[in-house]
Formats: structure tokens, sequence, C-alpha cells
């Protein structure tokens, strides 16, 4: 008879358990998508409404306009026309159009650009901005700043000088004349 194999078996590992866990799905179902998501379709509800909402409005100003069975076509509309009223209103639906586009917006372009919140937005924004400003410099540091700015003076500060003097000599010429 063989000798039973002294090493225990370990159980097999699970794997919906991976050894390093990610703390954030990054699938477009994930819960973080969806957290993103749900800003966008926010604003998606919120323009709808505002679309029913001027709807409504734009409907009720034109049935006030049309005449009535049995009313003469040139009789002035029964409700008085008010300048201000119509400002306002228009400004609130065009306010509430604007501020809703804006959220359904903004929610989809932090929904493509996978920023979750307003400091991994603040993270990204300095990243850009620190990528921006090497390849404006093309990486050069400080000091050769420095070194292209004073030579770039110089290269001003003659052309001036040559400028001047050759309106001094033309001022010379024509005060001989």
């Amino acid at each position: 008879m063989a000798a039973p194999n002294s090493t225990p078996i370990s159980p097999s590992p699970n794997p919906s358990q991976s050894p390093n866990p990610q703390p954030d799905d990054t699938s477009l179902t994930g819960p973080r998508s969806m957290r993103q998501f749900s800003l966008f379709l926010t604003g998606a509800a919120l323009v709808s409404l505002s679309v029913f909402s001027t709807r409504r409005a734009l409907v009720r100003r034109y049935i006030a306009t049309v005449p009535h069975f049995f009313q003469p076509s040139n009789a002035p509309p029964r409700q008085p026309f008010s300048l201000q009223k119509e400002a306002a209103e228009a400004l609130r639906i065009a306010t509430v159009n604007v501020l809703s586009f804006s959220v359904m917006m903004g929610g989809g372009v932090l929904w493509a650009a996978d920023v979750g919140s307003l400091e991994e937005g603040r993270e990204r924004l300095r990243g850009m901005r620190k990528r921006r400003e090497r390849s404006v410099r093309g990486g050069r540091d400080e000091r050769m700043d420095g070194e292209v700015e004073r030579e770039f003076g110089e290269l001003v500060g003659k052309s001036l000088r040559k400028g001047a003097d050759k309106e001094e000599e033309g001022g010379k010429e024509g005060r001989e004349r």
C-alpha cells in the first residue's frame, strides 16, 4: 500500500474573488459608471420637463390669441398683453432650458471622461495643466526660459535702436533739403 499524501489539499480559490480586488469597477454597467451616468439621466429628465414646460407656455399663449366661436376675428384678445410678463416668462423658460441642458451636458462629459467626484476632477485638471505647461516649455527648465527671454529682449532692443537711428537719419536729410 502506498502511504497517503501528507500535504493537505487546499481548497481551490474562488474565481469571483481576485487576490487584488479593484475598488471601482470600470465597466459600463458597474456601480461607478451608473453613479456617473445618473447625473446625465437627471439632466435628460430636466430637459424633458423644461421642453414640456416650454411647449405648455407656447400653447397657452397661442390659445389666448385665437378667437372663440362666434367672436369677431378683429376683436382684441380677452387677456391684456403685458410686455413685462411676457419678458419675465421668456427669461424663466430660457433659464430653465439652459440650466437643464448644461446639467445634462456636464453629466455626459463627466461620464465620458470617467470622473467620479470633484476631487478626482480637480486632480485630472491639475495633471492636464502640468502637461500643457511642460509642452509649452518643451521640457526646458525655467533657467533656459529666462535666457530665452533675455535674448529676445536684446533682439527687440537692437531692432528698436536701428529703427530709431533710421528715423533720425531721415529727419536730418529732410532738414538739409
